[in-house]
């Protein structure tokens, strides 16, 4: 009789957990960011001079935007945003941030280098990412966004996961889309 009254709670408690971890499972599976696109071959070169192919993908997670170096309005309001990131993440290298010329005419290598330091960028986990003339067709076509390059472009920030699957678009200028992509930088850190 003594054990049945240990059991039977104890019972209750192992089928309380299992039912616990069994909802938190499905919570999970219903706020799985789904795969959108896969990111197309690229190789270009970065503020460093080093090559940046597709690669540069594998085992992190990465926010991606397209700005150019003398962009007079978005581009500077974006990557000051991207500095917030940034820096929120500096503990983190699982989590980094790559911005794509799409200006290759002008942003140079120098020009690149120069931008990077103004918002303080001091090592590999936020690259600049000087592009050639394919960068219409791989912003289009490998990133599904529209407007015409340079001045045109989009002002999102794109979310690819470490398999180089975009995982989710967010608007740059909207703080509830940015609060969006915190969230959806968690649950990927979680898969």
């Amino acid at each position: 009789m003594k054990k049945m009254k240990i059991i039977i709670p104890l019972l209750g408690i192992v089928l309380a957990v299992v039912f616990f971890l069994y909802v938190k499972s499905l919570m999970k599976s219903h706020d799985a960011l789904p795969k959108l696109f896969e990111v197309p071959a690229f190789s270009w070169k970065n503020q460093y001079n080093e090559p940046v192919d597709k690669s540069v993908f594998n085992n992190h997670i990465t926010v991606v935007d397209f700005i150019f170096t003398n962009c007079p309005g978005l581009c500077p309001m974006m990557a000051s945003r991207m500095t917030k990131f940034y820096k929120d993440y500096a503990k983190d290298n699982r989590i980094q941030f790559i911005s794509f010329s799409v200006d290759p005419a002008r942003d140079s290598l120098r020009a690149i280098q120069a931008y990077a330091q103004r918002y303080e960028v001091t090592d590999k986990r936020w690259q600049f990412v000087r592009t050639d003339s394919t960068i219409q067709q791989f912003y289009e076509q490998g990133f599904k966004l529209g407007g015409e390059l340079p001045r045109g472009h989009s002002g999102a920030f794109v979310l690819v996961d470490g398999d180089g699957f975009i995982r989710g678009y967010y608007d740059s200028n909207l703080p509830s889309e940015l609060e969006q992509l915190r969230q959806a930088i968690a649950l990927l850190k979680d898969e």
